[in-house]
């Protein structure tokens, strides 16, 4: 099957780790299909009002991926300009030699509005899949009108989760299909832990807000008083400096080791030095860092902020309320006290049989073969 798949949120050169979730899909739905991935960005450094779009272009077995750029013009017609001259991009080196099976859009805006575009134009089914709140899309009308026009004009909608999928109904009333992420399992392995008292607590996230709830799970170390832990925290962003001073000001400075950003090629690294993975979040779609750690075998606490709840089970972890310092701290107590009735193995395993790339394929070509016969 031949998809073409539109985003706007994909890894490149200055930002390796947007929409790496998307990569996933793109990487698993190459192993059966021919994908061609086109990847729209502004160059907002660089102001030419009239300059036509640039792009680069990569093949790598069934997999043909564009980054298409366009300059940054005057407010307001930037965003005319960076759909319409992908759309044309679209047209002229994509859709001239020939249409795709299937259109799959990721994020209703803007390539879910785009996608429903060409689809209404070319006659080409547009699967959209969501991955963010409704509502954070409406920055403008126009923004809103235009993510309402998406949601109930694509042919099909998919949500990554229950909880978004309840979401997206509030603003359309049509069927609604949940397909969850997927990561490349094989890619994490079960470390050996070594028997020591000190046990090991990891977050991994973007620090450039409290959306992870750092501040949260610093305040509930603090409690652990009688605890001898180490709290490994991955990640980066404008709000480093401020966490790294609150973590001095609740005196467990000493008992905090900041990575900063990881690259790729250190995320084992990172996941095979903790014991147990904490997910504070103020509120999540899904939670791939959640399946990652449990693909390493690691039991995983996380706040009931949205998709978490989906994930995780009694045997994988334990689900506290989000905002809750106390019950956090509660929870890694009772967690870093009974490691050993958690199977490293079945953790593994369920992460497999739910998210890998197996069932993640099966899902959703079940629902292109739907949508073309």
């Amino acid at each position: 099957m031949n998809i073409l798949l539109l985003t706007h949120s994909y890894p490149d050169t200055n930002l390796k780790w947007r929409g790496t979730f998307i990569q996933e899909q793109v990487r698993a739905l190459g192993k059966e299909h021919s994908v061609i991935v086109v990847y729209f960005k502004v160059n907002y450094s660089h102001f030419s009002p009239f300059a036509k779009y640039s792009f680069t272009k990569t093949i790598n077995g069934n997999i043909t991926e564009f980054i298409v750029t366009i300059c940054k013009s005057f407010p307001v017609i930037t965003q005319l300009k960076y759909l319409s001259n992908t759309f044309r991009f679209i047209n002229n080196e994509i859709l001239k030699y020939g249409k795709p099976d299937i259109i799959h859009s990721h994020l209703a805006y803007p390539a879910g509005f785009l996608g429903t575009i060409i689809q209404k134009r070319k006659k080409i089914p547009n699967v959209l899949t969501e991955h963010t709140w409704i509502s954070k899309y409406f920055r403008s009308w126009v923004h809103k009108q235009c993510v309402l026009y998406t949601l109930k004009n694509a042919t099909a909608v998919v949500s990554v989760s229950n909880a978004l999928k309840d979401n997206i109904g509030n603003y359309c009333k049509r069927s609604i299909a949940v397909v969850p992420n997927v990561i490349d399992v094989d890619r994490f392995k079960i470390s050996e832990k070594t028997k020591k008292g000190t046990i090991n607590i990891g977050l991994l996230g973007g620090l450039g807000n409290y959306r992870k709830g750092l501040d949260i799970l610093l305040k509930a170390v603090s409690i652990l008083n009688d605890k001898d832990f180490l709290l490994h925290i991955g990640g980066d962003g404008q709000l480093l400096g401020h966490f790294k001073n609150m973590a001095k000001e609740l005196m467990v400075e000493d008992r905090c080791k900041f990575y900063g950003g990881l690259q790729s090629s250190e995320i084992l690294e990172f996941y095979s030095s903790i014991d147990l993975f904490v997910l504070a979040s103020r509120d999540e779609t899904f939670g791939v860092v959640t399946i990652e750690a449990m693909a390493c075998g690691i039991p995983v606490i996380a706040t009931k902020c949205g998709g978490p709840e989906e994930i995780i089970t009694s045997d994988t972890g334990i689900l506290v309320e989000k905002e809750d310092p106390e019950a956090l701290a509660r929870a890694i107590s009772f967690m870093s006290d009974n490691m050993s009735s958690y199977n490293s193995v079945q953790i593994r395993k369920y992460v497999y049989e739910k998210y890998g790339k197996a069932a993640f394929v099966e899902n959703i070509t079940k629902l292109y073969h739907h949508l073309l016969t």
